[in-house]
């Protein structure tokens, strides 16, 4: 068993390895960047988008998909970048990279990742959904990559904790509800400061390290969505146990939003039929 207090080598583990953890793909994280910058060229996004040819199938995917139907055929990543636009495509391309590390081998791990990645996929399109019909179409990506990473301090647990149960020296005896227990107690904070470590927005580490917060900020529309969007899932049992006495319409974040009854009875829908689609993407 490990001498080392289990938060001690988790701390070693984030400072050694932080960046290196197949949490975020470096491609999708430059795109990030790009597109925060008014200089990026189309070839320079392309060509970035190019070097994982995996990532640029799902981008060419997403481009001809049902929704543009009746439209001509996309067949180069450049025409799919100006059809999507270089937002959703940075978005898409983290999320196609997220969904790539909910594996693993160790079992305890392999039998939760799926359910965080359903969770994180819901919250994502959902968080998309709430912000166009709430008044804030124009940050609705912004919404969707705050619901996508949220709980981004879970995934980085798992991997580290995955890294210490295989330890050929000293592997870590890990239990569900150890495991449990830490992604709880550690996921907000590891989150924030992983998010700084790779410098994403400041307003998207503070919705990691904050959307448990029961103090609702009206003034900060995506920790609100986002945090609707996690009592949603809590609902309806999205990567977690069901709780159907919870009363979205009664949440302060739904007030706050102005969703009434019917609107949230369309997001319920909406949120259950992401399910297919998260794991067809994995």
């Amino acid at each position: 068993m490990a001498e080392k207090p289990i938060q001690a080598l988790i701390e070693e583990n984030f400072e050694a390895d932080s960046q290196q953890l197949p949490v975020f793909s470096p491609v999708a994280l430059e795109l990030q960047k790009m597109k925060a910058d008014d200089g990026a060229s189309m070839a320079q996004i392309t060509a970035l988008i190019l070097r994982d040819q995996a990532l640029a199938s799902r981008i060419l995917q997403a481009a001809n998909s049902s929704f543009f139907v009746g439209l001509r055929k996309v067949e180069t990543v450049s025409h799919a970048v100006v059809r999507l636009g270089i937002e959703r495509v940075a978005n898409l391309a983290l999320m196609a990279s997220q969904a790539q590390a909910h594996h693993s081998r160790v079992p305890v791990i392999g039998a939760y990742l799926p359910l965080l990645w359903r969770r994180a996929f819901a919250s994502a399109l959902g968080a998309r959904w709430v912000a166009e019909r709430t008044g804030y179409r124009a940050r609705a990506e912004e919404a969707f990559l705050a619901g996508l990473l949220h709980d981004i301090g879970e995934l980085f647990l798992l991997k580290v904790l995955e890294r210490l149960v295989q330890d050929p020296e000293r592997p870590l005896p890990l239990t569900q509800p150890l495991m449990r227990e830490i992604l709880e107690a550690m996921h907000p904070g590891m989150g924030y400061r992983l998010m700084q470590t790779w410098e994403l927005p400041e307003q998207y580490a503070l919705i990691a390290q904050n959307h448990h917060s029961r103090d609702l900020n009206e003034g900060d529309v995506l920790m609100v969505i986002t945090q609707l969007l996690d009592i949603a899932c809590q609902k309806l049992g999205i990567g977690q146990p069901a709780n159907p006495d919870i009363v979205l319409a009664a949440t302060m974040e739904a007030r706050s939003l102005g969703l009434k009854d019917i609107a949230l009875a369309e997001l319920e829908i909406m949120l259950e039929d992401t399910l297919a689609a998260a794991e067809a993407m994995r």
